[in-house]
């Protein structure tokens, strides 16, 4: 125990001082080498939306309506060729998710899109007791982690190798009811908040240009960061590492049951935090105007170099030290969590430089409570 405090009081001393000289690092800077801010932020919304948002939204629409035709087809005629088609199709759907996670805003805000879709670790308990109930109703919060990907993750790959789950499916359709229920769910929920977006949204986000908390930029930039620092930074990497709890929690990794597949959404989010930094449209990475091009507008220096480059070699760090780590992070934790705690350092030094510096800059309050000690 007086180990664990050490390391945790080590972390909170480290992440103190790094505070503490980026704002020194602000207050050393004349008030004369920040430009006024009249930067286009309506132009950087057109971006964001047309080029990013949308292109995005569609794409995850369209895997998450091929993920739930395999479902079915595997549900009704289960084998181990329509199994390792629909475990591509999970692959390619739950990567694509990866790139609208962060857009909790709007119609995905409202009916609580990333709560009903991807909260882990799931509970394999309440989803076999909801089979043999067979009464569940998906739409109760009291039920986010009972469905969404890591649900059907558990369907996939927690119920036992590929043809016991095959052989399960067969003699018990109650899995194959609940799987496509699933998927039937996350295609119907993806469908609306895309619809939203086309029909009315789309043209509200746009035109909502001020400054105020309630702005389309300031709240998108929150979402952001907020993203980044829970979903990316804890979930993905300190909770399972033992950040928050003193000791690794292995089995608290995104798609624990698919085992190799945590590194992949793990790269594919912080890829994707990247590309909407730089303002790299979704489709063909042209860019646009971004949070990247406001801070150098801005002319915002931290320690004599560019905001926006020390924030993009940070993410480049993180990357560095992930792309080499074993695909199944649920490993790493259990054998060499010390690489783990070496990925989280890096990103919470993004983190700073997000939330404090970044925000400062852009004149953004930080709209959401942080509980987690940073």
């Amino acid at each position: 125990m007086q180990i664990m405090n050490r390391r945790m009081m080590g972390r909170f001393l480290s992440l103190f001082l790094m505070l503490s000289m980026s704002f020194a690092c602000s207050n050393e800077k004349s008030g004369d080498s920040q430009k006024q801010d009249d930067f286009d932020r309506s132009a950087m919304l057109v971006h964001w939306a047309d080029d990013y948002i949308l292109p995005a939204y569609q794409n995850y629409n369209q895997e998450v309506i091929d993920l739930n035709d395999a479902a079915n087809k595997f549900s009704n005629a289960p084998s181990l060729n329509l199994h390792a088609n629909l475990h591509a199709q999970f692959v390619k759907a739950y990567t694509a998710w990866q790139w609208v996670s962060f857009l909790e805003i709007g119609p995905a805000e409202a009916n609580s899109l990333r709560n009903f879709s991807n909260i882990y670790p799931t509970s394999a308990t309440e989803i076999e007791q909801a089979l043999v109930n067979a009464n569940y109703n998906l739409s109760l919060p009291s039920t986010f982690n009972e469905q969404g990907f890591p649900a059907i993750d558990y369907l996939l790959s927690g119920l036992g190798d590929a043809s016991t789950t095959v052989n399960q499916f067969r003699n018990n359709t109650d899995y194959g009811r609940y799987l496509s229920a699933l998927t039937e769910r996350l295609e119907a929920m993806s469908s609306q908040v895309l619809n939203i977006w086309q029909s009315s949204y789309r043209n509200e986000f746009i035109s909502n240009t001020g400054s105020s908390a309630t702005a389309s930029t300031n709240k998108l930039i929150n979402d952001f960061i907020y993203h980044f620092e829970r979903e990316l930074r804890a979930g993905k990497v300190g909770i399972p590492a033992g950040v928050f709890s003193g000791s690794p929690l292995a089995q608290n990794v995104e798609a624990y049951y698919s085992d190799s597949l945590s590194q992949t959404l793990f790269m594919e989010s912080l890829n994707a935090h990247r590309a909407f930094f730089k303002g790299s449209g979704f489709l063909n990475g042209a860019a646009g105007n971004s949070l990247e091009q406001y801070l150098n507008y801005l002319n915002i220096e931290n320690q004599g170099e560019l905001l926006s480059a020390k924030i993009s070699n940070q993410m480049a760090a993180a990357e560095s030290l992930a792309k080499v780590l074993p695909t199944s992070f649920s490993s790493v934790a259990a054998n060499s969590n010390q690489d783990l705690l070496a990925l989280y350092d890096e990103l919470q030094k993004a983190v700073v430089l997000l939330k404090v510096d970044m925000l400062q800059a852009l004149n953004v309050r930080v709209d959401y409570i942080d509980a987690d000690g940073d």
